[in-house]
């Protein structure tokens, strides 16, 4: 498979910096409705083609199969793939119950189109506004969603970083290594997890893909990862985060 890493880590990495710093350079705490305008803003970038925002009850335009009309927070679309974007800006953060929701709803639509949509490739993200619970994290990451908040940095920056020529040079590179290996995993694509087999006309699932372990490990990794990181953004590029944020703070009043 052809990932977008890319697309994946620039926009996580804008929804962590817009939940990090939009309440310290905006105009105080994020309400529901500002975070989801806020995110759909972001999605609004080189490479995406097709979108849609809050309060949208189908997905571009195809209704889901249980005929329950689901609303989808934001969504873009591209050649690469498409990001399918939940947004919850709640004291208590991501729940386990909001990644199954979200799950569900995904594939809800999936279902309906599968025919065409088992050949593209979707990635559901989780956005946040507070640190997510460690058993909501797990949870996100055996459904294939990847959380964004303002705890750590999501795992396709940290994926991207992994796997740059000479990041062992600055990083510690059991971390990258391990990071790889788990994050591949957890980065596959929707239709990856849930092939359809059109001959017979079913979904499969792999009930195997994690082992005993490995998705606590990964949630270590990505904690630790994201502190090393940051130390080496600060390190080596003060105020460079801060910035960008100041940039996504004037964007983001532009599309409220």
């Amino acid at each position: 498979m052809s990932w977008p890493i890319d697309l994946l880590a620039d926009f996580s990495l804008d929804v962590w910096l817009a939940a990090k710093f939009l309440p310290r350079l905006g105009s105080g705490p994020l309400d529901g409705r500002t975070w989801e305008r806020a995110v759909a803003g972001l999605l609004h970038r080189p490479g995406l083609t097709s979108r849609q925002g809050p309060g949208t009850l189908n997905l571009f335009g195809s209704q889901s199969s249980s005929g329950v009309r689901h609303e989808i927070d934001g969504a873009a679309d591209s050649w690469r793939g498409s990001l399918l974007v939940e947004c919850k800006a709640t004291a208590s953060g991501i729940t386990k119950s909001d990644a199954a929701v979200f799950h569900w709803k995904i594939m809800d639509y999936y279902q309906k189109i599968i025919g065409l949509a088992c050949r593209e490739q979707w990635w559901g993200l989780l956005c946040g506004t507070v640190a997510t619970a460690p058993s909501a994290r797990a949870s996100a990451v055996s459904m294939g969603l990847i959380v964004c908040d303002s705890g750590r940095l999501p795992l396709p920056v940290l994926f991207r970083a992994a796997r740059r020529p000479g990041a062992d040079m600055h990083l510690p590179e059991v971390l990258l290594q391990e990071v790889v290996r788990l994050g591949e995993r957890a980065l596959r694509c929707h239709q990856e997890r849930w092939p359809y087999r059109e001959r017979s006309r079913d979904i499969a699932f792999d009930p195997h893909r994690w082992s005993d372990g490995d998705i606590q490990d990964l949630l270590w990794l990505e904690d630790e990862l994201s502190g090393c990181l940051l130390d080496l953004y600060e390190k080596r590029r003060p105020g460079l985060l801060e910035q960008r944020a100041t940039e996504l703070v004037w964007l983001a009043k532009k599309v409220a």
